[in-house]
């Protein structure tokens, strides 16, 4: 059998992996321990290695068979996925500057290449709405997948949180500051309102006594990772206020993340038993979609303990990473079996 490549729904994959070091950075943000920032950084590099794979073997998928351009483009949940690459790029930035360092000259490649994947995953989110709004897609198609580029939208504060606070925003000049937090609150704008609506649109598909919910049922995970987004978004702002464009309450922004972090919670709660009670079934590259958010999820954990110092979200930064490699153990021996299965057809 001939080498046929990778298609988009590897990139969830790579974003799963990459989770783990989030969550090990996170830890060791919160505990100081060094041999977790070590693992952290061993896996990101390892991480960055998976990716160029990936990425050229998805490359190659294209060149070989130029037909499956227009194939994936007319599937919802294969052009959502192409969003990934934005936030790839974005996580691969941030953790760039905290396990390598930067300088004037990555300071401004990074500027301009968040500008090109911030265009790059606003074209992908055009280009989804209008084949939902043209009717291109069957309504029992509609998943929680297409949640993707309007998360990907929002999670530009990965990399702009690290654009706007020292010491890297002193390589920039004001311009640049307020160009990057307008683009990050249009983000935050465009992603919230999507989730509700198009969310809601996913909600109301999922339950519509569809026959394969077993296949599109780790997509319930996702939500978790639009709702962690956005609480990391409205924890940032405050800290945002020195550049003098918006202003914005740090008591406001801690009311409105705790009431997001509960629907955080309730969401990986019904998730999770998902999850535990179709543990025996074998699922699509779908059960990715258990992983990364899980991985937000502890960041924007780790961002109300900076604000509250409540130890409630130590434990619960514990209890997500627990959780995260649960599932992404779960998510590896199901992608094993998915692809040892399609090897002996």
């Amino acid at each position: 059998m001939s080498y046929k490549g990778l298609d988009s729904g590897w990139f969830p994959v790579v974003l799963g992996t990459l989770s783990i070091s989030l969550a090990f950075f996170i830890i060791y943000l919160v505990f100081h321990n060094q041999f977790i920032f070590d693992a952290g950084k061993i896996i990101y590099f390892i991480v960055l290695a998976f990716f160029a794979f990936v990425f050229a073997s998805w490359l190659y998928r294209y060149i070989k068979n130029k037909r499956l351009i227009m194939e994936d483009y007319n599937d919802i949940t294969k052009l959502s996925f192409l969003a990934f690459l934005g936030v790839l790029y974005y996580a691969f930035a941030f953790f760039y500057t905290a396990y390598v360092g930067i300088s004037s000259f990555v300071a401004y490649l990074f500027f301009y290449l968040f500008i090109f994947f911030y265009l790059f995953v606003i074209l992908v989110n055009i280009v989804l709405n209008y084949n939902l709004y043209t009717n291109k897609y069957s309504f029992d198609k509609v998943t929680y997948a297409i949640l993707v580029p309007s998360i990907v939208l929002s999670a530009n504060i990965i990399l702009s949180s690290v654009l706007l606070t020292p010491p890297i925003a002193g390589y920039y000049s004001t311009n640049i500051l307020q160009i990057v937090y307008i683009m990050t609150m249009v983000g935050f704008g465009i992603s919230f309102f999507q989730f509700l609506f198009v969310g809601i649109s996913a909600y109301i598909s999922h339950i519509s006594n569809r026959p394969n919910y077993v296949q599109t049922s780790p997509a319930a995970m996702i939500p978790v990772g639009a709702s962690s987004m956005l609480i990391i978004n409205i924890m940032f702002m405050p800290l945002f206020n020195y550049i003098g464009l918006f202003q914005v309450p740090a008591n406001l922004a801690i009311d409105f993340s705790m009431m997001l972090w509960g629907f955080d919670l309730f969401l990986f709660l019904v998730s999770g038993a998902i999850a535990i009670t179709h543990i025996k079934c074998r699922q699509s590259m779908t059960v990715w979609a258990y992983v990364f958010p899980v991985g937000v999820s502890t960041f924007s954990d780790y961002m109300l303990w900076l604000y509250t110092k409540l130890e409630l979200f130590v434990y619960s930064i514990l209890i997500f990473t627990g959780g995260l490699i649960i599932l992404y153990i779960y998510a590896w021996v199901n992608t094993y079996y998915l692809y040892s299965q399609a090897s002996k057809k």
